[in-house]
Formats: structure tokens, C-alpha cells, sequence
């Protein structure tokens, strides 16, 4: 899970996992992303006529995750991120 607490930006991040042994891991191959925020729902209080508008369920994105990839997390967003993790290999390593 993931929270962007900024009300009027969206952030680019990348996601690195060190295990135990302090080899970096990042996510590797298909990743889904489901995300609720600004976007999916705004609480207007106006009193007794107080309402959410907008008012739609989380939107879930599929993304490819390569070497280096980076996602980008909307404005007041509450984002969860779920696929394989895997040691990062740079071009040129040897396993």
C-alpha cells in the first residue's frame, strides 16, 4: 500500500524491496494497481444536503513492470499494489 498525501500533485515513485540478504527487489512482470482517491470520491459538506461527489468505486490498472519502472500515484490517493517481486538484474549482470 501506497499514500500520496499531497491534495494537489501526483508523484512518480519507484519501488525497491531490499531483502534480507540487502539485494534490491522490485516488482517483475504483471502488477495491479487499485487506487481510491480525489478522483473516485470528495465528501461536500453543506450541512444536511452534505454528500460525495464524486462517489465511484476504486479504479484498478493493470501495468507491465520492467528494470527500473516507476508508478505514478494520483493526487490524494490511497493506491494498492499487488504482483511478483523480483531481484533487480542490470543489463549486463551475471545471476
Amino acid at each position: 500500500m501506497v499514500i500520496n498525501k499531497d491534495q494537489s500533485n501526483a508523484h512518480r515513485v519507484r519501488l525497491v524491496f531490499d531483502d534480507e540478504t540487502g539485494k534490491h527487489n522490485s516488482f517483475s512482470g504483471p502488477v495491479t494497481m487499485t487506487t481510491f482517491g480525489s478522483e473516485q470520491y470528495v465528501w461536500r459538506a453543506e450541512g444536511a444536503e452534505s454528500h460525495a461527489d464524486p462517489n465511484l468505486p476504486p479504479l484498478t490498472t493493470n501495468v507491465q513492470a520492467t528494470t527500473d519502472f516507476s508508478f505514478i500515484l494520483p493526487k490524494a490517493s490511497l493506491n494498492v499494489l499487488r504482483g511478483k517481486i523480483d531481484v533487480i538484474r542490470h543489463q549486463g549482470a551475471t545471476k
